[in-house]
């Protein structure tokens, strides 16, 4: 019995890392977007506000 608990954490600890690990980097990767997303869309807003003024 004491083997098998010895198996069952370590099977849960690896789990655990895992998923930890992969939101970690599910959150990075969508900060990256998030940045060139909002200067493009920047760019676009001052383009368009260039162009009504003509």
């Amino acid at each position: 019995m004491k083997n098998l608990r010895k198996i069952i954490l370590l099977f849960l600890l690896i789990f655990l890392t895992g998923i930890i690990i992969a939101a970690v980097s599910i959150n990075t990767t969508l900060d990256k977007k998030e940045t060139s997303t909002s200067l493009t869309s920047k760019q676009d807003i001052t383009y368009l506000i260039k162009l009504s003024n003509f």
